[in-house]
């Protein structure tokens, strides 16, 4: 049973406290970019807090993909009305909005599909100061011919609100939430136990976390994350990433169109053709096992005539798109 504590108001000053509720699940399409930096100690929790993280390193930027299930692995085993959350060395990980929290459904990678029955609140509607949910779940692991049964306890907890400090400005009305997850396989209590702490800082006009410190056992590496949002998320999210220009030939073209794609990293890459009202018409998945050139011939002599955009995106985070005209 699903024990909850709810928010309650015990002082008048409470009122200013942020509520967690309406804006958590963000527009699919969006990439949001997350600067990876060096291990921190997460600061303490408590009322009216000033968190000056100003000092952390821009490091490497990390892109965070938001798209349908139709983009990632395993998106026959959840529901088409999913969100998929993608992040470069992690599995998808799909959630859904429902009417009393944002529910974590389960993770797919090209190997394994993990599906938590019944799906975790990640974030309760309202989320306010002291609100707390704890349970258990059950998890069921597949792929590789192999099934294996797995609980997951998990405790939420929403341990601190005040101010952030961040390298590009401060930010009011911060609510820091904390998610312990420790999951045993079920039929084998002897195998090791995989766990997470992680804590994450979250503002009612911003469907991502500004900062994520998260520590882990068990789960592949990294055992240690520091993440934070860039300031963008203010503004436009996509302007960290914008999308390359693809080389499309011929233009106009009749029944196959050829595109280069950029030559990086092994990956996982998925081309769709959208037409004038904004549809996609045309989808094609191909897997790269080492860079190479990507030249790729595809076939649309059955599509009518008229001006079509080829979109494109990889597993690692790149974004692309060229404009053309089918005749």
């Amino acid at each position: 049973m699903l024990r909850y504590v709810p928010f309650v108001l015990w002082a008048p000053a409470v009122m200013a406290q942020p509520a967690l509720e309406v804006n958590l699940l963000p527009a699919q399409g969006l990439v949001y970019g997350y600067h990876d930096v060096p291990w921190t100690t997460p600061p303490k929790g408590g009322d009216n807090m000033k968190w000056d993280l100003s000092a952390l390193p821009k490091g490497t930027v990390v892109p965070y993909a938001v798209h349908g299930p139709q983009l990632a692995p395993g998106a026959g085993a959840f529901p088409a009305t999913a969100t998929v959350l993608q992040v470069p060395g992690e599995p998808a990980a799909y959630f859904q909005m429902g009417d009393t929290a944002l529910f974590w459904l389960g993770t797919a990678s090209e190997d394994d599909i993990v599906r938590f029955d019944p799906p975790i609140p990640w974030v309760h509607r309202p989320t306010r100061m002291r609100d707390r949910w704890t349970d258990s779940t059950l998890v069921a692991v597949t792929g590789g011919g192999r099934i294996e049964l797995r609980v997951t306890h998990y405790t939420v907890t929403a341990d601190g609100f005040g101010t952030l400090v961040m390298p590009y400005g401060v930010v009011p009305e911060v609510l820091r939430l904390k998610h312990e997850l420790r999951v045993r396989n079920k039929r084998d209590p002897s195998a090791p136990e995989m766990w997470e702490v992680r804590y994450s800082w979250w503002v009612p006009n911003c469907p991502m976390p500004l900062v994520i410190i998260s520590e882990r056992s068990g789960w592949g590496p990294p055992d240690r994350v520091v993440r934070w949002l860039d300031g963008s998320w203010r503004t436009d999210p996509l302007s960290l990433f914008q999308p390359i220009k693809l080389k499309v030939f011929p233009d106009p073209c009749d029944e196959l169109l050829t595109v280069d794609l950029p030559a990086e990293r092994p990956g996982h890459t998925i081309l769709q053709l959208v037409d004038a009202s904004g549809d996609a018409v045309k989808q094609w998945t191909v897997e790269f096992t080492s860079p190479e050139l990507r030249r790729l011939v595809l076939e649309v002599g059955d599509l009518p005539g008229g001006h079509y955009t080829l979109n494109w995106r990889d597993s690692n985070g790149a974004l692309g798109n060229a404009r053309l005209q089918v005749q």
